[in-house]
């Protein structure tokens, strides 16, 4: 049987990364191939540049094609949170006697609740289980092998806008790859980084990138809340830009040098050097403008919250991840002061590729690696030959 060549593709929304690998030995990633390519990225829900999508993705597959030295076979693509929505239903099946659960009853759940197949605008990509209930009352993640009456579910549906799935597929159509699939790529950061333990207490995850953050929350397995805004690290960028007055490239270079541990004093200067040129900014005026936009981004994500209508613990944290603004020095602190709440800064444990900005790609291939042995995934297949 020829080898299954797997790769993943992460829609950031500066970049488009694609990585070809495996399952190693020890249970991580055996990388075969990566490559990453900047693009105009999207917002509100629209990919900018959309004549150049073609182009910008035939690139970056065939560069981290040519890195591995193979041809992919299984094109696992994310769906970032911009483009999906994440629906929970409650559904019971009584059986009218003591039975014990197969995973064809778990199924059945998943069919009975599944009322999406024929919406015009959207389309399942992922289902997974948030919780399970036995007639005795008791909750449990998994009830394959539990005895019971009464078998009760509350399912996680992640789905995703139909056109942007039209786009994609014909910008890699001339590709000719044998799978295509689909999967959110917020459920499969949320399953790679966070623990399962603290993901059936309840769990948030905030990816700040840079133009745009998905603020979610996770039970389980599933996704009950799943929110998206326009705003990131890029913003930041422009605020530097705008407000002192200084070129696009000094502006993404001091954005590296800025720090929230602490109020710079009135004479503290930053000094750095871009295309051989020296440029020295005030400490304190870099300071507050970050402070403004990491604070707007902070209402940002307490509103996103406060929307989530699933009730969820007031003493759970907050995860951050990302590339958008979890470099910046103190950040967590302040988003803290901001929300009220602890906050975590997640990156992948992976050599070479622990920074925030991987969560996704490495989320992704996660997932797709297991995708034949999880019973939460489910994957829209569009080609096969």
């Amino acid at each position: 049987m020829a080898r299954k060549n797997i790769a993943v593709m992460d829609f950031g929304s500066s970049r488009v990364s694609v990585l070809i690998g495996d399952r190693s030995v020890n249970g991580t990633f055996d990388v075969r191939g990566y490559a990453e390519m900047a693009y105009a990225g999207f917002m509100d829900g629209e990919i900018l540049e959309p004549e150049k999508l073609t182009e910008t993705l035939c690139a970056v597959v065939n560069t981290a094609q040519n890195n591995a030295r193979c041809k992919i076979t299984h094109l696992y693509v994310g769906v970032p949170a911009e483009f999906s929505v994440a629906e929970v239903k409650n559904v019971s099946k009584d059986y009218g006697k003591k039975k014990r659960v197969t995973e064809k009853d778990i199924d059945d759940l998943f069919v009975m609740a599944d009322e999406y197949s024929s919406s015009p605008s959207h389309s399942v990509i992922n289902r997974s289980p948030v919780c399970f209930e036995l007639d005795t009352g008791e909750r449990v993640i998994d009830p394959k092998g539990q005895i019971t009456t009464v078998l009760s579910a509350t399912l996680s549906f992640v789905l995703a806008q139909r056109n942007f799935l039209g786009t994609i597929l014909q910008a890699v159509s001339p590709l000719q790859i044998p799978f295509v699939e689909f999967m959110s790529e917020t459920l499969a950061e949320n399953l790679y980084l966070i623990e399962p333990a603290e993901r059936d207490r309840c769990a948030i995850l905030v990816d700040c990138g840079y133009l745009t953050t998905s603020v979610s929350v996770v039970v389980g397995d599933g996704l009950v809340c799943l929110k998206s805004f326009s705003l990131g690290g890029g913003h930041i960028v422009a605020d530097l830009v705008k407000f002192l007055e200084i070129p696009f490239g000094v502006a993404q270079e001091l954005k590296k040098y800025a720090t929230m541990t602490g109020q710079p004093s009135e004479n503290e200067k930053i000094s750095l050097n871009y295309k051989g040129e020296k440029f020295t900014f005030d400490a304190l005026a870099v300071y507050e403008i970050v402070q403004r936009k990491v604070r707007q981004i902070a209402v940002m994500i307490s509103k996103s919250l406060e929307s989530c209508v699933y009730e969820r613990p007031d003493f759970i944290g907050v995860n951050i991840t990302g590339g958008g603004i979890s470099y910046i020095k103190g950040v967590a602190e302040s988003l803290k002061d901001f929300l009220g709440k602890e906050v975590t800064i997640l990156e992948p444990q992976i050599p070479q590729m622990n920074e925030p900005r991987n969560s996704a790609v490495l989320g992704l291939l996660d997932l797709a690696l297991r995708q034949n042995h999880a019973r939460y995934s489910i994957f829209i297949k569009i080609f096969k030959k």
